[in-house]
């Protein structure tokens, strides 16, 4: 649009932007979703998350070593791991998922204000933001995890857990460590089903990484 010069009024001026209500804007909860970078599945299983492709090319071909995990004020450093051409949030995910009683695999939304190495993260999934509860026949409650030592597979010993003041057998342990191939690092996880009153027992296996960031 153009202003007609023989007017006698003048345009109207612009306001001047604040830069600095920009930026508390951008940072406030209102326009949280303006900030989010990505989302992806954690798989406890293996205790890694992977990055997605279209996220960590902003970091080629300078990757970083470690990010920053902070989750409700807890703060995680968690180092990045590549195998080929994917890189994952690996060394570091056990103690978050531990330290947060994750025992089944969620959705975790990372985010940040500016810096692309340190994320806000927002865990979605079976322990957080329920609409509603479980019913008892569908539920099945994480116990104790073991984790598994160099000493356990020296020794034929039984597996001895204290829970509630009481002694959880698993026996014969080893027997359990050697069919599953399970080595010192690894996980074993005992689930109680309600539904069946029965134990569930799932492991973890240690990722052993041939390549990193380096290479």
């Amino acid at each position: 649009m153009l202003w007609c010069c023989s007017t006698s009024k003048k345009a109207p001026m612009r306001k001047a932007r604040n830069p600095f209500t920009s930026k508390m804007h951008t940072q406030g909860p209102s326009n949280w979703m303006a900030r989010t970078r990505f989302t992806t599945t954690f798989r406890v299983d293996k205790n890694i998350i992977e990055v997605p492709l279209t996220y960590h090319r902003q970091w080629r071909p300078y990757y970083q070593t470690y990010v920053l995990l902070d989750y409700n004020g807890s703060k995680h450093f968690v180092r990045l791991r590549k195998y080929g051409t994917r890189y994952f949030f690996a060394d570091g995910m056990k103690e978050f998922r531990r330290a947060h009683d994750i025992n089944d695999s969620v959705i975790i939304r990372f985010f940040a204000a500016s810096k692309d190495t340190s994320f806000d993260v927002d865990v979605m999934g079976p322990i957080h933001r329920q609409t509603r509860r479980r019913s008892v026949v569908t539920t099945k409650r994480h116990i104790f995890t073991a984790d598994v030592t160099q000493e356990m597979m020296e020794h034929n010993n039984p597996l001895i857990i204290v829970h509630n003041g009481l002694p959880s057998v698993a026996e014969p342990w080893f027997q359990y460590l050697s069919k599953n191939n399970l080595m010192a690092g690894d996980e074993v996880v005992f689930f109680f089903r309600f539904d069946e009153h029965v134990w569930e027992v799932i492991f973890r296996k240690q990722v052993i990484w041939d390549e990193d960031l380096s290479n």
